[in-house]
């Protein structure tokens, strides 16, 4: 258990079809390989533990960065950045701060 417990845990999980897709748009627009925040919560890091497969990267998001990925993403992408911006959006409009992790499990 952390001494100074996070704010900060799991809200929602979102899967993509395409990995290597996601990738590829992190890296062009300038976002991808970040190194998680060292205070993600307990839950997130339990989370893990039951996923099959290696974790191989994993970076971080706010919305602004999704404003970035926007024109360079494919239509299925667009959607899923749109969605994600909701859900982040719903968060901040709600008084929380928010934040996107992203892990590639393989």
């Amino acid at each position: 258990m952390p001494e100074d417990p996070s704010p900060w845990q799991a809200e929602a999980r979102f899967m993509v079809n395409n990995a290597d897709e996601l990738l590829e748009l992190l890296e062009v627009s300038g976002v991808a390989g970040r190194p998680h925040p060292p205070q993600l919560s307990t839950l997130v890091s339990a989370d893990l533990l039951f996923e099959d497969g290696d974790i191989t990267g994993k970076t971080w998001l706010t919305r602004p960065d999704l404003s970035r990925m926007q024109p360079h993403a494919t239509p299925e992408l667009k959607g899923r950045i749109n969605a994600w911006d909701a859900f982040a959006g719903a968060l901040e409009n709600a008084g929380q701060a928010s934040r996107l992790i992203i892990w590639f499990i393989r």
